[in-house]
């Protein structure tokens, strides 16, 4: 098994930084009411979502998806979540950039979403902590599958 280098590990790094920014904003929205934040952030989690989802990547300022371009990023998502619960996130964002600002389901939603990317983050760090090694050969199956 060949060791995984710190860019590797620096992978998982990013994507519990990505997942902390956002529950960062929803918490803000959630318990302060502050959406200065809300739509840029989410938008960029909603652009990362879709691209895995087969649905394309929607039309953001920046148009390049932040998390989940890795090998890294999709490892830990599956650890993390189901394929409904990325079903599930996509439609909460989608929720609450639609949604009124101040209303109690908009942050009940918020809540569930926040409860999401804390176990993403979580696991996200876990494995940058102790990465697990992956085979050459089940790397170049999953190049094979890109």
């Amino acid at each position: 098994m060949m060791p995984m280098d710190l860019q590797d590990r620096g992978q998982y790094l990013s994507l519990a930084l990505f997942a902390q920014k956002i529950v960062s904003v929803l918490l803000e929205y959630a318990d302060e009411n502050k959406t200065a934040k809300l739509q840029p952030t989410l938008d960029e989690a909603l652009t990362s979502l879709r691209s895995i989802a087969g649905k394309g990547p929607s039309i953001v300022s920046h148009g390049k998806p932040a998390a989940f371009t890795s090998y890294e990023h999709l490892r830990t998502l599956d650890e993390v979540w189901s394929t409904r619960e990325r079903s599930d996130a996509i439609r909460m964002i989608r929720s609450i950039l639609h949604g009124a600002p101040k209303d109690t389901k908009t942050k009940q939603i918020a809540e569930k979403l926040i409860d999401l990317f804390s176990k993403l983050q979580d696991q996200a760090l876990v494995n940058f902590e102790q990465p697990k090694p992956v085979s050459p050969k089940v790397m170049q199956r999953l190049c094979q599958l890109a």
